[in-house]
């Protein structure tokens, strides 16, 4: 899954170039949590663009987000399968966290990075004239997530961005696809609020 990610300038950076444009956007700088906003990159009129949008779509109970949807069922799932078909986007991320039971009570948390790179996690996002949102897609852990945790973000090669923004067909292909090589590194920072949101649907 992926529940906190860290941004920084370098996500302006790399915004600009993609999109062609200079952007001043109130784009938060850090660790990102669910119901935080954040940057999406995404397709209006076939041009990418950028825009910041909350993190996790509202649960049907209204007080929790679900800010992780799973990449083997987003395509039938009412509540995503319309902006899954329409609505794809981007989300880049210097690194995202994850964490690992130790087995005495406490979690051991990881950071997962790709060095000198930028991440960029497949996602949806939703329009709404109240607020527009967006989660984060996942998918089975592989390569250095396997025994940290069960799940990770779909990442994409940066030569996929725009298939995966503007061909259907292609975004199904990139879902089962192979993701960019990470790296990991067990991070000084002990133990985990758990938060209480959904995480995966």
């Amino acid at each position: 899954m992926c529940g906190r990610y860290y941004t920084d300038d370098r996500i302006l950076s790399e915004t600009e170039k993609l999109c062609g444009g200079n952007y001043s956007l109130n784009l938060p700088e850090g660790d990102v949590y669910p119901s935080q906003e954040a940057l999406i990159l995404y397709l209006v009129q076939g041009k990418m663009t950028a825009s910041v949008l909350k993190w996790g779509y509202p649960a049907p109970d209204g007080k929790k987000v679900i800010f992780n949807a799973r990449a083997e069922s987003v395509r039938e799932k009412p509540m995503f399968r319309a902006d899954y078909e329409n609505r794809r986007c981007v989300i880049p991320a210097v690194r995202f966290y994850e964490w690992k039971q130790n087995g005495i009570g406490k979690k051991e948390k990881y950071d997962f990075f790709a060095p000198e790179e930028i991440l960029f996690m497949a996602g949806i996002y939703h329009k709404d004239p109240a607020q527009s949102y967006f989660t984060i897609l996942t998918r089975e852990a592989e390569g250095c997530m396997l025994g940290i945790h069960n799940r990770m973000p779909v990442l994409l090669h940066r030569n996929d961005i725009e298939l995966w923004l503007e061909n259907r067909q292609a975004a199904g292909k990139i879902l089962n696809g192979h993701f960019p090589e990470l790296e990991r590194e067990k991070s000084r920072e002990e133990g985990f609020v758990q938060m209480s949101l959904f995480q995966d649907l």
